[in-house]
């Protein structure tokens, strides 16, 4: 993208800091703009507030940018940003973020509808501990053409993402300068930053604003908008719901659908060996072949997504929000850093603390309990923080939701300081007294070590054992317990592995592929004394789609074109067999002999080995992206 130069004013001599700022992102509107800014001064200077006022010509083909220069100097308040072209109100809004210095930052249109002497109210509902404040037009001046299409599009955007507002379109809204530095805006996302912040963990809040009848000009939005809106809704319910773990939306899908293609091909081949015909149902053989090939190309799909996100979070380009972070500025080495992951487990806490510091009283260690805080509901945090202020090997780190365990661990891997990393659940089902046991195996030279829970309770211990006898068998790796929580492992092994989204269930799996020495020590199981376990049936879908994505990042993450190249290949053969027989056999009898499902299934092949093999290249031009980038970091 190309911009003018931002044109600005500086302020000399300025050596405080500003504490609100206005964005106003505008197109063609010479006539509003002296009105709007009157009124603007005259609001924030009751406020007693320091301000700017941050004014996005995006491109206007009138007189706008004249009249924004004319007001910019006499006032040094006053920021002007000019665009080469209209790119639109995303980015215009992006473009105000990155100029914007104060620590409260209001959004408003340029057209006189927004009115601003709202500001004071939305700074009251500021202090209440909000992050984001969207106002909230509860009587709009607009034709029914606009606010009845508005009224759906808020519903079901609400219900999508899980966040309660009456008027997400709302140009006229507040934040905290953390939720702009942590949302990117882009193509029509601006409606959407309530939602982004909401996934994000940040508190959003809504007032009713008064909404003005527009004096100059026309409105910018037309039936366009709804079509664009539809689609961006698609990509925040994406960017919100799947962007951890991308493959459980086109995996299941896509192996759903192979599922259902599968069947339909069985019950014709069913047909053409009993009957010797399909009996007319060739609308379901293309049926089956159309499910069979999209559902395989999803699963694709999503693999190479899940490929595109780990190499994301190795260059830490995307990141879980932290809301707080309490820590002490200890300059001594750490030999052991204890990482607990937390999520209600207040009755706990105590008891696990007193046990932990009593066992490692008699050794002599430098050791740190990290505490990361995975959004909990329940009073775990005031607790912990009582910690942090008794103790300083205590520290803490509160995320601003509930994440899941791989991110609120990965947090924790990324703050420990310990040159050995340990976990252990927060719900006092791991034995703080064995914590010397995987030490000694640490010191005997081991990279990882991992515990085995024994006497697990039937019915559970008859599923873990077939999920982990089956992760042996597919993985290749004998683990006898792989969802055992309690580890302990070498720093300079996590260095080589990225977990992300609930990849950390299979950590001593990418451990294994890795090459590092494994070793495993039995733990009596010990049932939950508080509160109740947070895993379900949902779990176990999961864990298959979670098994074949970390068997893939295990072995082909340095050259991905080896697997989707390989599947390709064997794709293209068998459909090359199938195809080659029925082409000999139509030359010697002169006719396929009933062999109609086979010549789908031949082509179907065909088809699948193309795709696998082009999604292969695509993956190694990723991965050269991913190298390009990394040394441009260093």
């Amino acid at each position: 993208m190309m911009t003018k130069k931002c044109v600005k004013l500086d302020i000399k001599n300025k050596t405080y800091s500003i504490e609100i700022s206005v964005i106003i992102p505008l197109f063609n509107e010479e006539n509003s703009l002296r009105i709007l800014y009157e009124k603007l001064i005259r609001v924030l200077n009751e406020t007693g507030k320091r301000f700017e006022i941050i004014f996005v010509n995006d491109g206007s083909s009138d007189n706008s940018s004249s009249v924004l220069h004319e007001i910019q100097a006499n006032d040094e308040r006053v920021v002007v940003f000019e665009s080469e072209r209209n790119y639109g109100k995303a980015n215009a809004l992006s473009e105000g973020f990155k100029l914007s210095k104060g620590s409260i930052i209001f959004t408003m249109d340029a057209d006189l509808q927004d009115d601003p002497e709202e500001i004071p109210n939305f700074l009251a509902k500021m202090e209440e501990g909000y992050d984001l404040i969207s106002g909230w037009k509860f009587k709009r001046y607009d034709p029914v053409s606009k606010t009845l299409p508005s009224k759906i599009f808020n519903a079901v955007t609400s219900i999508c993402t899980g966040l309660r507002l009456h008027d997400f379109n709302c140009g006229f809204k507040a934040y905290k300068k953390d939720v702009v530095k942590k949302i990117d805006v882009y193509g029509e996302l601006h409606r959407f930053i309530p939602a982004l912040a909401h996934w994000q963990g940040f508190k959003v809040g809504e007032i009713k604003v008064k909404h003005h009848h527009r004096q100059f000009g026309k409105s910018k939005y037309g039936v366009e908008r709804l079509k664009r809106g539809f689609f961006d809704l698609l990509t925040v319910i994406f960017l919100t719901k799947y962007i951890r773990n991308p493959s459980y939306l086109f995996c299941s899908i896509g192996f759903l659908l192979t599922f259902f293609g599968v069947g339909i091909f069985g019950y014709l081949t069913f047909l053409q060996i009993n009957y010797g015909s399909i009996l007319g149902h060739k609308p379901l053989s293309y049926l089956g072949l159309l499910l069979i090939l999209f559902g395989v190309q999803l699963v694709s799909i999503g693999l190479l997504a899940e490929f595109i996100i780990y190499h994301l979070q190795k260059l830490k380009l995307r990141t879980i929000s932290i809301k707080n972070a309490f820590f002490h500025n200890n300059s001594e080495d750490v030999y052991l850093s204890i990482i607990i992951p937390v999520y209600n487990e207040k009755n706990s806490l105590v008891p696990l603390y007193k046990r932990i510091i009593q066992r490692l009283e008699k050794y002599k260690i430098h050791y740190e309990i990290l505490f990361v805080d995975d959004g909990s509901s329940d009073g775990s945090l005031t607790i912990l923080k009582e910690l942090w202020e008794k103790d300083r090997r205590v520290n803490v780190c509160q995320l601003r939701r509930n994440f899941g365990k791989s991110s609120a661990i990965n947090i924790g891997f990324d703050k420990a300081r310990g040159i050995v990393l340990m976990t252990m659940d927060a719900d006092l089902q791991d034995d703080p007294d064995r914590i010397p046991d995987f030490l000694d195996m640490i010191d005997k030279g081991k990279d990882f070590v991992i515990g085995r829970r024994t006497n697990v309770p039937f019915p559970r211990s008859i599923t873990s054992k077939a999920f982990n006898k089956f992760i042996s068998i597919v993985g290749g790796v004998k683990i006898r317990d792989v969802n055992c929580g309690f580890k302990a492992f070498k720093k300079e092994v996590i260095t080589d592995i990225t977990l992300y989204g609930e990849m950390a269930r299979l950590f001593p799996l990418l451990v294994a592929k890795n090459k590092y020495s494994i070793i495993e020590i039995p733990l009596p199981h010990i049932e939950r004394k508080f509160g109740k376990s947070k895993y379900g049936l949902i779990r176990i879908p999961k864990a298959f789609i979670d098994l074949i994505t970390a068997m893939f990042l295990g072995e082909y993450t340095r050259r991905p074109l080896h697997f989707f190249g390989t599947s390709g290949l064997i794709f293209l053969i068998i459909g090359l067999l199938i195809n080659s027989y029925l082409a000999i056999h139509k030359l010697l009898t002169g006719h396929f002999g009933g062999h109609y499902t086979l010549l789908l299934g031949g082509c179907m092949f065909l088809i699948l080995g193309l795709q696998w093999f082009s999604m292969g290249l695509i993956s190694e031009l990723l991965n050269d992206f991913h190298k390009l980038k990394k040394r441009t970091n260093q």
